[in-house]
C-alpha cells in the first residue's frame, strides 16, 4: 500500500487526532488531581504560617502547565491499528481497515480487493467524524478547579500561629538590610579610595603651606608694601580653608567634654576624653585600636558555639559600638563616621539568631575598615586645622615685623618648617620688645626711659569747651560708635544689680553666634568663656 493512499492517509488522520485527544483528556485529569493537591498545600501553608509565600497567582497558572507537560511524557500513544478499529467501529466497515493494516505486508490472494475497497470508502471518510473533539466537560471541570485556586491565593488568610510568618518576614528583612549598606559602604569605600588619607596633611592644604614657607623666603626688609600683599593673599587663603574646616565636622572637635555623667559612665567620658586628645593632636591609633579589638570579638563571635560565651562577646561587642557611636557622633560631630559607625551596627543586629552569617561576617568587616579610613580622615583635618592654625599666627607675626622692617627672607634658611619660623618669629619678637633709643632713668615726664611716678601738675585756670555730662540710658548690646581706653578703675555708676544680671545673660547669649561668626581660632575659645563666666559670679 501507497504512502500516498486514501486509505494511508485517513489512517494518519486519525491516529493523530487520537493523540491529541488523549494527551489533552490526559492534561484535565493531571490539571485536577494537581488542583487538588495544590489547594491542600495552599490550606496548610497559609493556615500554619510556614510557607505561605509559594502560593501566588503566578504559581497558580503553573498548575496546568506542569499538568500538560506530564500529559506529554506520558507513555502509551495510540497505534495505527487503534486508529483502523476506530474507523471500523465508527463506519461499521467489518474490520475492513483492520484487515488492510495486516494484509500489507502479506501476499494474500485477497489483498487487492481489500485495499480497492478500503480505497473507495476512505474519501468518503471524515476524520474529525471517527474521532471528534468533545471537551466541554473536561473544560468546566478544569476551569472551575483553577478559579477555586485563584480564589484561595487572594483570599485565603495567612496565619501565623507559630510565628513562621514573622520570622521568614525578619529574616528577609535583615537580608535585604544587609544588601544595602554593603552597597552604600563600597560607594563610601570607592570616594575614600581617591582621597590621600597616609599624607601629613591634605594636598590642598600642603599645597597652601608649601605656598606660603615659599614666599617667606622672598620676603625683602625694604618692600613692607610687597610683602604685606603676599601675607594678606596667604592670610585669605588659609583664612578660608581654617574657617571651612573649623565650621565642619570639627566644629565640635574642640568643644568642651560636657561635665556631667550618668551613672556607670565615668569609664566612657575617660576614654572619649582620650580619644578626644589625640585627634585634636591628628592622631586616630586608640580608636583605630579599638576597632581592631572589636574586629577580634567578632571573629572569636563567629566561631564560638558557647551559648554563655556567646552573650558575654555580643554584650561587649554591642558595648563598643555603642561607645564608638556615641563618640563619633555626640563628642566630635563627625557625620561620616558616625554613617560608618551605624551601618556596622545594624548589620551586626542582622545577624540571624545571634550567629552570623557569611554575607554579615563580610558586610560588617567592610563597615569597621570604612570606619577606621574615616577616623584617618578625621585625624588629617584635625591636623590641617591645627597647622593652618599656626599658619595664620605665624601669618600675623610676620606682619608686626615687616611693619617694623624687620622681615627678611634671607634671614630663614631654605629648609624650615611651620615649627622652625614660629620658633625664629618669636624668637625676634621677644628680643626687640623694650629695646630702642633713650634707654635709662627718666624723670617722669622728660625723655624716653623708666619715670619715678608721681602725679603731673594740671593747672585748672585753662579754659576749655569740655562739659561734664552722663548718659542716662542703660547698657546694651549694639553697635559701637566710639570707643577710649584708659587704666585704673572705673567710677561707680548708677546701674542695679538686676540690670547687671540682665545684661550679662543678654551678652553670654550671643557668645556662641559672636564666636561663630568671626571664626575666632580654638585656642582662645576657653579664655572668652571663662572671662564672661567670672562676669556672672563678680559683685555688683
Amino acid at each position: 500500500m501507497s504512502n500516498s493512499s486514501k486509505a494511508q492517509h485517513l489512517l494518519q488522520q486519525v491516529q493523530l487526532r487520537l493523540t491529541i485527544r488523549k494527551i489533552v483528556q490526559r492534561t484535565f485529569l493531571v490539571t485536577l488531581i494537581l488542583a487538588a493537591v495544590y489547594l491542600t498545600f495552599m490550606l496548610v501553608g497559609r493556615l500554619t504560617g510556614y510557607f505561605p509565600d509559594w502560593f501566588t497567582p503566578f504559581s497558580v497558572l503553573m498548575v496546568p502547565v506542569v499538568g500538560l507537560l506530564i500529559a506529554v511524557l506520558l507513555p502509551g500513544r495510540p497505534e495505527q491499528s487503534q486508529a483502523a478499529h476506530a474507523i471500523d467501529e465508527n463506519q461499521g466497515t467489518h474490520d475492513l481497515y483492520l484487515t488492510l493494516l495486516s494484509v500489507k505486508t502479506s501476499q494474500s490472494e485477497y489483498k487487492p480487493l481489500v485495499t480497492m475497497k478500503a480505497e473507495e470508502l476512505a474519501g468518503k471518510i471524515d476524520a474529525g467524524t471517527v474521532a471528534p473533539f468533545q471537551w466541554e466537560k473536561s473544560w468546566l471541570w478544569t476551569a472551575g478547579a483553577m478559579a477555586v485556586l485563584f480564589a484561595g491565593a487572594f483570599f485565603v488568610p495567612t496565619l501565623d500561629p507559630f510565628g513562621k510568618v514573622a520570622e521568614a518576614k525578619q529574616e528577609e528583612q535583615q537580608k535585604r538590610l544587609i544588601e544595602e549598606t554593603a552597597k552604600q559602604t563600597e560607594k563610601r569605600k570607592a570616594i575614600l579610595a581617591e582621597k590621600e588619607i597616609e599624607a601629613e596633611n591634605s594636598e590642598a592644604v600642603e599645597k597652601a603651606l608649601e605656598a606660603l614657607k615659599s614666599d617667606f623666603g622672598k620676603m625683602k626688609s625694604g618692600d613692607r608694601k610687597a610683602n604685606l600683599a603676599r601675607l594678606n593673599k596667604h592670610q585669605k587663603e588659609i583664612g578660608e580653608k581654617f574657617r571651612k574646616l573649623n565650621s565642619g565636622e570639627l566644629k565640635s572637635l574642640n568643644d568642651k567634654m560636657n561635665g556631667q555623667q550618668k551613672l556607670g559612665a565615668i569609664r566612657d567620658q575617660e576614654l572619649f576624653r582620650k580619644w578626644k586628645k589625640e585627634l585634636q593632636q591628628g592622631s586616630a591609633e586608640s580608636m583605630k585600636s579599638e576597632v581592631d579589638k572589636l574586629q577580634e570579638d567578632l571573629e572569636r563571635l563567629a566561631k564560638t558555639t558557647d551559648p554563655v560565651e556567646r552573650t558575654e562577646l555580643e554584650r561587649q561587642i554591642q558595648k563598643k559600638m555603642n561607645e564608638l557611636s556615641d563618640f563619633a557622633s555626640n563628642k566630635v560631630g563627625s557625620k561620616a563616621l558616625s554613617a560608618a559607625i551605624e551601618r556596622a551596627k545594624q548589620q551586626l543586629e542582622a545577624a540571624k539568631d545571634g550567629k552570623l552569617s557569611k554575607e554579615a561576617m563580610e558586610a560588617l568587616k567592610e563597615s569597621l575598615e570604612v570606619a577606621q579610613q574615616e577616623m584617618e580622615m578625621l585625624a588629617q583635618s584635625a591636623r590641617d586645622m591645627k597647622d593652618l592654625e599656626e599658619a595664620l599666627e605665624m601669618i600675623s607675626m610676620a606682619k608686626q615685623m615687616n611693619a617694623d622692617g624687620k622681615l627678611d627672607g634671607e634671614m630663614f634658611p631654605g629648609e624650615m618648617t611651620l615649627e622652625d619660623y614660629a620658633e625664629l618669629y618669636a624668637q625676634m619678637m621677644g628680643d626687640g620688645m623694650g629695646q630702642g633709643e633713650g634707654e635709662g632713668e627718666g624723670e617722669g615726664t622728660g625723655g624716653q626711659g623708666f619715670g619715678e611716678g608721681g602725679e603731673v601738675e594740671e593747672d585748672d585756670s585753662i579754659g576749655t569747651e569740655f562739659i561734664d555730662e552722663k548718659s542716662k540710658a542703660a547698657i546694651q548690646k549694639g553697635r559701637i560708635l566710639l570707643s577710649m581706653k584708659t587704666k585704673g578703675l572705673s567710677d561707680s555708676g548708677d546701674i542695679t544689680d538686676a540690670d547687671y544680671k540682665r545684661i550679662v545673660g543678654e551678652l553670654q547669649q550671643s557668645l556662641d553666634d559672636v564666636i561663630e561668626q568671626e571664626q575666632i581660632p580654638p585656642g582662645y575659645l576657653e579664655g572668652i568663656k571663662k572671662y564672661f563666666d567670672t562676669l556672672e559670679k563678680s559683685e555688683k
